[in-house]
């Protein structure tokens, strides 16, 4: 039984497999993720204006249950893609070939995770505003939302 959108299930160390899903449900996925490997912010205005919180993984630690007949795609070059939910409009992956990057990936966006509790997650910053994909800085995630039961 996987947890319902209002229930938080903390992360552990280790790699695990997490469930996602859009806002609407309609695009749902796994992904196996190691929190230990920690997750990124860019800069660029595709990521800042979406919130996106990436946690990249290779191909085959990504895994698209439904939704494929409504994804969408956003490419801002042709080493991205941002997919995303043709009927609510979220962004939850993505996927491309990002040298700087260590090549193929699939990001998550970690927003997505369902029910999953991030708190202590190292977040490491990076530059892709001027496509330097450079580390601008690392932090422990923090929450700013008080633990319990959301709507």
């Amino acid at each position: 039984m996987s947890p319902s959108p209002s229930a938080t299930t903390p992360i552990s160390a280790g790699l695990q497999t997490y469930k996602g899903s859009c806002r609407c449900g309609a695009v749902r996925f796994e992904v196996d993720f190691d929190p230990s490997a920690g997750t990124t912010r860019c800069n660029c205005t595709v990521c800042t204006k979406t919130a996106w919180w990436g946690i990249n993984v290779k191909p085959g630690s990504f895994r698209l249950l439904s939704g494929q007949e409504v994804l969408r795609d956003y490419s801002r070059s042709e080493a991205s893609h941002g997919r995303f939910c043709g009927v609510c409009g979220m962004h939850s992956f993505g996927h491309g070939n990002i040298p700087e990057l260590g090549g193929e990936y699939y990001a998550v966006n970690a927003n997505c995770l369902d029910g999953a509790d991030l708190t202590g997650v190292q977040v490491t910053y990076l530059d892709g505003l001027h496509d330097t994909w450079a580390e601008l800085g690392s932090a422990p995630y923090v929450s700013p939302f008080p633990s319990g039961p959301r709507a």
